[in-house]
C-alpha cells in the first residue's frame, strides 16, 4: 500500500499523471511543504459512470487533481489547464491528435469540443465547459482509449474528458477567497506601412504592371512630413488609439460544509476584463462574467442518497458597435482623416455651427463618400453594442444502496438539464462624417461637405439571438464485491440518453445506448475488464439503427510477483493492454444521408412563356444499408516507479484504424451517374503513435524539486480514399490525414526570356518577379494537376515540460509546451497583398530588377495577382515552437502568521501566461489581423483560506 501511495505522489505531482491505465488522485500533504503525496489506496478516482480503485483500472486513463494544480498554478478557467500538462493530450481539445472529424456547425454547448470532437462530461453527463472555473473542479479524468470511454456511446469515439466538481465534506467547514488582478499585453501587433511608404510602393506596383504612377512626389512628401490632418497617415495600431495593455480582475469565493446527512459546496465568482482601445466607447469596453454554483448532497435514509447541483453563468460584454480590428486591417492609411480639429475649421462655416455631434468639443468626425462610416465614428458616436449570454445547468443524482438485496449491489440515476441563451442589444445611433476643403496656401479648413445625418432614435434593437438546450439521463445498476480478499467481481448495466438542440437547427443531436461492463481481478495482480455499448442512432435508416461495440482490457501488476518483489530498484511496475471497437455516427452529419435527396434543376417555361416551374433532379440516391463508422484500437502500456520512488516512467503505444467512414464514392461509378451516387461506408484511415512520460521527484532538507516531461508522437495515413487523379503523386491514399497540397515554387521569373522558356502558367498573366512553379507532370502547363503533397498541419511531435522548485514556504513553478513537425501558410491579407490592399511591412522586400537576388517577396502588383497568391511552398513555414506557457511564484504564509489575521492559511502569488515563445517564425505565429491580438498576461493574487 505504501508503494501505491508513492506511485500516486509522483504521477499527480507531474500534472501529467503518468499511468495511462491507472493514474490516480492526489492531495497535498500538510506535513511537508510543497510535497505532493497520495491519498490511501482505498481512495477512488472518477472513471466512466463510477469511482474506482486505481489498481483495478485497465483502460488508458489520466487523472488530474485540480486543487493540487491550483495550489502552485493559479489558472482561472478550466479550459486552460489541459494543454502541455496532460500525457496524451494534443493541446487542450484533442486526445492523442486522432479522431473522426464532424461537420455539424458550432458544437459549443453540445459537450463536444472542436477539432476531433472529444466529449466533455461534467458531473456525469455531457455538457460544454465554457465558463467553468478550475476552482469549482475536484478532478479531471481523461479517458483515452476505447476500453475506458466506450460506456459513453457513439459520441465517445475520440475520447472523453470527465470533469467532477467539488462537493462538501462532512464536518469540514471551509471558506476560501481568491483575489486576482492582472494585465495583458499584445505579443505582436500588425505593422502596416505609413502613407508615404505605401504610396511609393503602390507607384512601384503600377510600374510593374506597365501603368503610370498614381501619386506624385509632392503628394508623397506631403503625407510624409505635412500636416497630418490634411495629409493623413493613420496607424490604427499606434498608442494614439490603443492602450499598452488591458486589465482584468477576478474574485472567487468558496464555501462548503455540512454533516453526514447534508453537505454543501458553493462557488461564487466575478471576472471583469477591459479592452485595448483607449477612445470612445472602446475605452469603456468591458466583459463581465458572473458565476454561481451550488452542490448539495443529502442522505434521505440509510439506503438512499441524492445530490442536487445547480450552476448559473451570466456574461455581459459591452463594446463599440463596429469591429475595429477588422476595419483596421483593410483601410489604407491615407484614405481619409479620422478626426478634423475644430481649431483648424473656419468658425463662420454654417455646418460647423449647426453640428449636432462632435468629439469632446475638439473634433469633427472625418470621412468621405467611400467612408460614410468609419472605425472612429462607430466608436465615438454609433452607440454601444452589448452582448448578453446566460447559462443554467442542473443535475439530480440519486444513489440507491441495494446491499439488502445482495451485497455489493447499487443503483444510480442522474438527470441533467442545460439551458443557454444569448442575444445582442444596442441603440443604433447614426452620425455624420465631414470631408474638408483646405485652403490653398495654409492649413485651414475653409469648407465642409457633410455625409449622413446625426440621429439618436432611442429605440433599442435586440438581435443575434442564440438558444441551446441539452437534456441528459442515465440509469444504472452496479455490482462490486470481493470474495476472500482474492477474487473481485464488478459489473455495470446502464441506459443512457442525451439530446442537444439549438435554434436554427431543425433536428436535435441525440445519443442513446445501453452500456454493459464486467470485470474480474485475481489477488489484485491480474485484472480483466470487458466493456461495451449497444447504440441506437436516428441518423441511420429504420431497421439499421443499432450497433454493438465491444472492448477488453488486461493488466498485470508485475511488482507483486515473487520474481520481482526482491528487486529494490523497482517500486511499482504494471503492464497493460486494451483493444476494442467503437461504432459512431458522428461522421454522419445529416439525419437523412440514407434517404433519397432531391433538388431543383432550373426553371422551365410553358404556355408561351407565361408559366414556369422548377424542375426536380436527384442529389443522391438512398442507401438503407448505411452503417456506423468504426474505430478499431489496440493500446499497449507500461508504467512504473523506480529508485526509491524518485523516478517515474510510463509509455504507451497505440494503433487506431478508422473504417466505414461515410462519403459519396463517386469514383466507383461513371461520371454521368454522379447525381445518383448515395452515401456509403467507404473510406478508411490509420493512426499510430506513442506517448512517454518521465518524472523526477526529490526532497533535500528544506528544498523540494520536481521535473516532469510528457511527449506524444502520432502519425496518420489515409488507407482507402474516394479519389481519382490523373497523376499518382496527387493521390491522398498513403498520405497523412492532415496533409496539405499545393504547387511547388522554384523561385521568381528573372525576365521575359525566363517566362518564354518556362512552362505556361495558367493562373493569370505573369511578369518578371512573379512566382515560377514546377511542372510536375512535364506537360508544359502549370495548373491544378501540378499540386503535390507539401506537408501536414498537425504536429506529429508534441509535449510538455514542468519544473517545480520549493524552499520552505516559497515555490516556483514553470510549465512549457511545444510542438514540432507541422507547417502552415502565410495566406491572410497581411502577407497576400495585391490590388488596392493595405501594405504590411512584409512587402518591403518585394522583387525589383535591382533586388532580384535578395528579394523576399514577389513583384508588387496593383492588379489581382492570382498566380502569386495561391497555396505553394513559397508561403509555407514551420510551426515548430516551444512556449513558456505558465510561470508562477508562490509564497505561503507561516501558519502562525496566517492565524494572526484570522486565516488558516494564505498564499500570495505572481504568475505570467504565454511569457515567451521560442520559434523561428514568431511573427507568423503571433501576429493576428482582423481580431484582437494574442496576449501575454501577468497577474498578482492572494488565496486566503478561513
Amino acid at each position: 500500500m505504501d508503494q501505491m501511495k508513492n506511485i500516486l505522489a509522483l504521477l499527480v505531482c507531474s500534472g501529467l499523471i503518468l499511468t495511462a491505465g491507472a493514474e490516480l488522485k492526489a492531495q497535498t500533504d500538510t506535513t511537508q511543504s510543497n510535497i505532493i503525496v497520495v491519498a490511501p489506496p482505498a481512495e477512488t478516482v472518477p472513471v466512466a459512470f463510477k469511482r474506482q480503485n486505481p489498481e483495478q483500472i485497465t483502460g488508458a486513463v489520466t487523472v488530474l487533481d485540480a486543487a493540487a494544480i491550483n495550489k502552485f498554478d493559479n489558472n482561472i478557467w478550466l479550459s486552460s489547464v489541459l494543454s502541455g500538462r496532460t500525457l496524451g493530450m494534443l493541446g487542450n481539445n484533442s486526445i492523442r491528435g486522432v479522431g473522426i472529424g464532424i461537420d455539424v456547425g458550432d458544437l459549443t454547448g453540445s459537450g463536444l469540443s472542436s477539432g476531433n470532437a472529444m466529449l466533455f462530461i461534467v458531473d456525469g453527463l455531457p455538457r460544454d465547459i465554457e465558463g467553468l472555473r478550475l476552482s469549482e473542479v475536484e478532478s479531471i479524468t481523461v479517458l483515452k482509449d476505447v476500453n475506458a470511454s466506450i460506456l459513453y456511446g457513439t459520441a465517445a469515439v475520440n475520447g472523453v474528458v470527465l470533469i467532477t466538481t467539488k462537493r462538501g465534506k462532512a464536518d469540514r467547514p471551509t471558506a476560501n477567497v481568491i483575489l486576482n488582478y492582472g494585465l495583458s499585453t499584445p505579443r505582436q501587433l500588425p505593422k502596416f506601412l505609413n502613407s508615404a511608404d505605401y504610396m511609393t510602393l503602390f507607384n512601384r506596383a503600377r510600374a510593374n504592371d506597365g501603368l503610370t504612377p498614381q501619386f506624385t512626389d509632392a503628394v508623397i512628401e506631403n503625407h510624409r512630413s505635412g500636416n497630418p490632418y490634411r495629409y493623413p497617415s493613420t496607424d490604427y495600431y499606434s498608442d494614439e488609439f490603443l492602450r499598452p495593455f488591458k486589465t482584468y480582475h477576478d474574485v472567487v469565493t468558496e464555501f462548503s460544509g455540512g454533516d453526514d446527512n447534508a453537505k454543501f459546496y458553493t462557488n461564487v465568482g466575478w471576472n471583469s476584463t477591459g479592452g485595448l482601445l483607449n477612445f470612445g466607447e472602446g475605452a469603456n469596453a468591458r466583459n463581465n462574467l458572473f458565476n454561481v454554483r451550488g452542490n448539495v448532497d443529502l442522505k434521505v435514509n440509510r439506503l438512499i442518497r441524492t445530490s442536487i447541483d445547480a450552476a448559473a453563468f451570466y456574461g455581459s460584454n459591452q463594446q463599440q458597435r463596429s469591429n475595429y480590428w477588422d476595419r483596421a486591417r483593410t483601410i489604407r492609411p491615407h484614405e481619409y482623416t479620422p478626426l478634423l480639429p475644430i481649431s483648424l475649421i473656419d468658425p463662420s462655416l454654417e455646418l460647423l455651427g449647426s453640428r449636432k455631434n462632435d468629439v469632446n468639443g475638439m473634433y469633427l468626425l472625418g470621412g468621405n463618400t467611400s467612408f460614410l462610416t468609419t472605425p472612429f465614428g462607430d466608436t465615438y458616436a454609433a452607440g454601444v453594442l452589448q452582448t448578453i449570454y446566460r447559462k443554467f445547468t442542473f443535475n439530480n443524482r440519486i444513489d440507491f444502496d441495494l446491499s439488502d438485496v445482495t451485497p455489493g449491489l447499487s443503483a444510480h440515476t442522474n438527470i441533467s438539464f442545460d439551458f443557454f441563451n444569448g442575444y445582442t442589444q444596442t441603440i443604433a445611433n447614426e452620425y455624420s462624417v465631414y470631408t474638408p476643403t483646405w485652403a490653398a496656401n495654409e492649413d485651414r479648413i475653409i469648407g465642409l461637405t457633410q455625409h449622413g445625418r446625426d440621429t439618436r432614435p432611442g429605440t433599442q434593437i435586440v438581435g443575434g439571438s442564440l438558444f441551446r438546450r441539452r437534456v441528459g439521463f442515465y440509469g444504472q445498476f452496479r455490482y462490486d464485491r470481493a470474495f476472500n480478499d482474492v477474487h473481485r467481481f464488478s459489473a455495470n448495466l446502464l441506459g443512457f440518453g442525451n439530446s442537444f438542440k439549438e435554434n436554427g437547427v431543425f433536428q436535435a443531436m441525440t445519443n442513446a445506448h445501453i452500456g454493459f461492463q464486467a470485470a474480474y481481478a485475481y489477488d489484485d495482480k491480474y485484472i480483466i475488464d470487458f466493456s461495451s455499448n449497444y447504440a441506437n442512432s436516428t441518423r441511420l435508416a429504420p431497421g439499421n439503427r443499432t450497433g454493438f461495440s465491444p472492448s477488453v482490457g488486461l493488466s498485470w501488476m508485475l511488482n507483486k510477483e515473487g520474481f520481482l518483489s526482491s528487486v529494490k530498484a523497482i517500486d511499482y511496475l504494471k503492464l497493460r493492454v486494451s483493444a476494442g471497437m467503437i461504432k459512431s455516427d458522428l461522421p454522419i452529419s445529416d439525419y437523412f444521408f440514407y434517404d433519397n435527396r432531391y433538388g431543383n434543376s432550373g426553371s422551365y417555361n410553358w404556355y408561351e412563356g407565361t408559366r414556369s416551374r422548377n424542375g426536380v433532379v436527384s442529389n443522391w440516391s438512398s442507401n438503407n444499408n448505411l452503417d456506423f463508422a468504426r474505430k478499431n484500437e489496440i493500446n499497449l502500456g507500461i508504467d512504473g516507479l523506480f529508485l526509491n520512488k524518485a523516478v517515474g516512467v510510463q509509455a504507451n503505444v497505440f494503433y487506431n484504424y478508422y473504417n466505414n467512414l461515410v462519403v459519396r464514392p463517386n469514383v466507383e461509378y461513371p461520371s454521368f451517374y454522379n447525381d445518383f451516387v448515395g452515401y456509403e461506408n467507404f473510406e478508411a484511415d490509420k493512426y499510430t503513435g506513442a506517448e512517454l512520460g518521465l518524472t523526477y521527484n526529490k526532497s533535500i532538507g528544506n528544498w523540494s524539486f520536481f521535473a516532469g516531461a510528457n511527449m506524444l508522437y502520432v502519425t496518420s495515413k489515409r488507407h482507402i480514399v474516394n479519389e481519382l487523379y490523373d497523376n499518382a503523386y496527387q493521390n491522398r491514399a498513403g498520405r497523412p490525414r492532415d496533409a496539405y497540397y499545393g504547387i511547388r515554387s522554384v523561385g521568381y521569373f528573372k525576365d521575359q526570356a525566363d517566362i518564354d522558356a518556362s512552362p505556361v502558367h495558367t493562373f493569370g498573366t505573369v511578369r518578371p518577379g512573379d512566382l515560377k512553379y514546377q511542372d510536375q507532370n512535364n506537360d508544359g502547363i502549370i495548373n491544378a494537376n501540378d499540386e503535390v503533397y507539401l506537408g501536414r498541419w498537425q504536429s506529429p511531435f508534441s509535449g510538455g515540460l514542468q519544473l517545480k522548485a520549493g524552499y520552505k514556504n516559497l515555490s516556483l513553478f514553470v510549465l512549457g509546451e511545444g510542438r514540432a513537425g507541422a507547417t502552415a501558410f502565410r495566406e491572410n491579407n497581411y502577407f497576400w497583398v495585391d490590388g488596392n490592399k493595405k501594405y504590411s511591412e512584409v512587402v518591403l522586400g518585394s522583387w525589383t530588377p535591382e533586388t532580384a537576388e535578395t528579394a523576399t517577396y514577389p513583384r508588387l502588383s496593383s492588379q489581382t495577382s492570382t498566380n502569386n497568391f495561391r497555396r505553394s511552398n513559397y508561403w509555407q513555414y514551420s510551426t515548430n515552437y516551444f512556449q513558456v506557457r505558465r510561470v508562477q511564484l508562490t509564497y505561503t504564509l507561516q501558519e502562525t502568521a496566517a492565524k494572526k489575521i484570522l486565516m488558516s492559511s494564505m498564499d500570495i502569488f505572481a504568475n505570467a501566461s504565454d511569457l515567451f515563445q521560442f520559434a523561428k517564425y514568431r511573427l507568423e505565429r503571433d501576429v493576428r489581423v482582423g481580431s484582437e491580438p494574442v496576449y501575454r498576461t501577468y497577474s498578482l493574487g492572494i488565496r486566503a483560506n478561513f
